[in-house]
């Protein structure tokens, strides 16, 4: 398991209690994003929800964009 480790990470993007630690959530979490953008917020959040993210999760990723962790 790939661990993103703090320095990795935007400052004020996320506390210690926020690293992510699995990659298949990373994906669904990216792909929430995405839907994000193509289809609106109710289809982001419930693919999201569907797929087991956190509801702090969605609310951070989905509407505090600055906030997300930047893509390697």
């Amino acid at each position: 398991m790939n661990l993103l480790h703090t320095q990795d990470i935007h400052p004020c993007v996320a506390s210690a209690s926020e690293l992510r630690s699995d990659a298949g959530q990373r994906d669904v979490v990216t792909r929430g994003i995405a839907t994000l953008g193509e289809l609106g917020v109710v289809p982001a959040v419930e693919y999201l929800k569907s797929n087991g993210v956190r509801p702090k999760v969605i609310e951070r990723v989905l509407l505090e964009p600055e906030r997300r962790r930047t893509l390697a």
